[in-house]
């Protein structure tokens, strides 16, 4: 077993967090980017969490994010905002727009952030999970660099756009679900093509337009697949509406990838909503409907050779649950890279010894 099998969240959490401040992040940005990448890898969504921070860092230090610019409200009512990320760190204009978009739907019952010139994010679920312990309805949306095709072309056209959705539902752990339009994520692509793997034929096409199972060209050729065809296209663009063309941020290829373009600004949009269910039928009302509908999710008739039936974001909290009381499992890749950016910065990650 590798030196860094396991950790815990808080010891994960300070290790991300102290990169940052050594970086000259200020201190409230970089306590907000510890705990998102570090929540999201507590759900096992490693692609998205602590395994980016050095590229982050990297894309601070050559100029691809500005490091500690104010985020910018352009225009404020009772039930809006719309700001500018100023290219800061992504999760940074993405936590403050979720915590006033929950605020403003306790007055308004709904309310909603647009946020225009910001960074990668993570992931969408953080977000939504935070409407969601504030007994509020979260809906996540942002758009992403143009890696995906559409149903006609043979090239990048759209980002693969993720959306996420979090409820609160009583006694259970929030609902939620956090998906990009593509069949996978891209970064599960570039794994692939890290590690000499084939993929499935659904994940690509190449410069032809072809499914292919082969990521080597990848990203210089050839493109996302989205899901169901041009069911995942059509909700790609509404993202890139609600997020993109309604704040004036970039749209398609006016949006450079922040990864592999890390001396760019990123340009992504974001939007927030929260919906406060108080106003509607009473948080206590809507959590007991969600208890319900859990459990005939739970109780309906199983499949051959199937004895549970999960409610979205189920196995994700219950990877969490095992995370927290035994310690975070991280893999390879995250390990590889954490301990790389903790050569860098001379600070010791602290991993338990097994």
């Amino acid at each position: 077993m590798s030196e860094c099998a396991k950790i815990t969240k808080n010891d994960l959490k300070n290790f991300c967090e102290k990169a940052l401040l050594k970086e000259g992040m200020r201190e409230d940005y970089a306590k907000i980017t510890a705990e998102v990448l570090s929540e999201t890898d507590m759900f096992g969504t490693h692609s998205h969490g602590t395994k980016n921070l050095y590229d982050y860092i990297k894309k601070i230090r050559i100029g691809g994010m500005n490091l500690n610019k104010d985020i910018e409200i352009l225009s404020e009512g009772p039930s809006y905002a719309h700001m500018d990320g100023n290219a800061i760190i992504g999760m940074v204009p993405a936590y403050k727009a979720m915590e006033m978009a929950i605020k403003k739907s306790e007055e308004t019952g709904i309310a909603i952030c647009a946020v225009k010139n910001s960074s990668h994010f993570g992931a969408a679920g953080y977000y939504s999970v935070m409407a969601a312990k504030d007994n509020k309805i979260g809906l996540v949306f942002s758009n992403v660099d143009a890696n995906m095709t559409i149903p006609g072309a043979r090239e990048k056209v759209i980002g693969n756009n993720p959306m996420s959705y979090g409820m609160p539902a009583g006694k259970y752990s929030p609902v939620f679900l956090d998906i990009a339009m593509s069949t996978v994520a891209s970064l599960k692509v570039i794994q692939a093509k890290k590690d000499g793997k084939q993929i499935p034929d659904q994940w690509i096409v190449d410069k032809e337009g072809l499914s292919t199972t082969d990521p080597s060209n990848y990203p210089d050729e050839g493109a996302m697949q989205p899901m169901a065809a041009h069911k995942g296209y059509g909700i790609a663009l509404m993202i890139e509406v609600i997020t993109a063309v309604l704040s004036g941020g970039g749209i398609l290829k006016e949006v450079p990838s922040w990864l592999f373009k890390l001396e760019e600004n990123n340009n992504v949009s974001h939007t927030f909503i929260a919906i406060d269910p108080e106003k509607f039928i009473g948080i206590e009302g809507f959590t007991s409907r969600m208890e319900e509908m859990i459990e005939q999710l739970h109780s309906a008739p199983k499949a051959a050779g199937n004895d549970k039936i999960f409610y979205p974001g189920e196995i994700e909290w219950g990877r969490y649950e095992i995370s927290d009381k035994e310690g975070l499992q991280l893999p390879d890749d995250v390990c590889n890279s954490l301990l790389a950016l903790s050569e860098d910065v001379n600070i010791p990650i602290a991993f338990i010894k097994e």
